[in-house]
């Protein structure tokens, strides 16, 4: 599945589009000099309405996508902010249509070649202005455009499985075991690094796997890090806590508990906790684990131990 965002076409900043627009405009080659004036400004007025009305017809419906992405959008910059920066291009781009169609008619009713001229100019003077008011929101929109076409190709309506825990403990050891093809990494927002996503098929269905260094496998203190947390109760899964019962990983097992608590308050969704690498804990560790976190399904990731029970309670 492509992610929503994937073929969002690149933003030209305001005097990128101005230059692209004049260049148009005087290649123009006709004789006739009242249809020379009418053709600059057609096609000046062609030019920067499709321009800016395909960018804003390029971004899917806000109202339509799932609520996921949606979320992702609120996060990266605000749904009802990115609503009203299309709303202004769109609005720029209908004046100058107006404009064109008022510059048109007065050229055809003049016979001064001077006056035509000069209608032609003040027009390509307004709209070189009204797009350059719109120089921040261009701005903007390449900057959110960089950020959402990043994001990773997440179907929400899959079944999921996501992979939350220390960093440490297994989580890529999982998703590179039980996935069928190489994993995507991607970027998430105020994740620390890029998170993981992969696919495998269980009781002949498939099925997602994702695991989020940076965002599932630490305390969260900043609000942005609990939005980004929370867009992922948007998707159709379960979670899987993977506890290092050796705490080799340098977390103690009281910290890991702290963690899972952290997040049961966070997401929504069914939280499965697991315990790896059970062959270099001894018994007292594997006995706390429990004590904590009660009976779990034991694996030893990098053997393939446990990874058939692990899919089958997820799955």
């Amino acid at each position: 599945m492509k992610q929503p965002f994937e073929d969002l076409p690149t933003i030209l900043n305001s005097e990128e589009l101005i230059e692209k627009i004049i260049k148009e405009v005087y290649s123009i080659d006709e004789s006739d000099y009242k249809k020379r004036e009418i053709l600059r400004i057609k096609r000046a007025r062609r030019i920067s309405t499709r321009y800016l009305e395909n960018i804003v017809r390029a971004f899917p419906s806000i109202d339509k996508i799932h609520p996921f992405y949606r979320e992702m959008i609120e996060i990266i910059y605000g749904v009802s902010k990115l609503k009203s920066l299309l709303g202004r291009i769109s609005r720029v781009a209908r004046i100058i249509k107006e404009i064109a169609e008022t510059s048109i008619s007065d050229i055809k009713n003049s016979n001064d070649l001077n006056e035509m001229k000069k209608i032609r100019k003040a027009f390509l003077g307004r709209m070189a202005s009204l797009i350059r008011k719109i120089e921040e929101d261009l701005s903007d929109l390449s900057k959110i455009r960089e950020k959402l076409k990043d994001l990773p190709a997440i179907d929400p309506e899959l079944p999921t499985i996501i992979l939350a825990g220390y960093p440490g403990v297994g989580k890529s050891t999982i998703v590179r075991a039980i996935s069928s093809a190489k994993p995507e990494v991607r970027s998430y927002p105020f994740t620390t690094k890029e998170i993981i996503v992969g696919h495998f098929y269980s009781k002949g269905k498939k099925i997602q796997i994702i695991d989020t260094p940076g965002l599932l496998d630490r305390p969260i203190k900043r609000k942005e890090e609990q939005m980004a947390i929370s867009a992922l109760n948007y998707i159709n899964g379960k979670i899987a806590f993977i506890v290092d019962v050796a705490e080799s990983n340098g977390f103690t097992l009281e910290e890991q508990k702290s963690l899972y608590e952290n997040l049961k308050k966070l997401l929504k969704s069914e939280i499965i906790v697991f315990f790896n690498k059970v062959d270099i804990a001894n018994n007292e560790k594997i006995s706390k684990a429990e004590l904590y976190f009660g009976p779990c399904v034991k694996m030893i990731a990098t053997k393939g131990v446990g990874l058939n029970e692990f899919i089958n309670l997820l799955t």
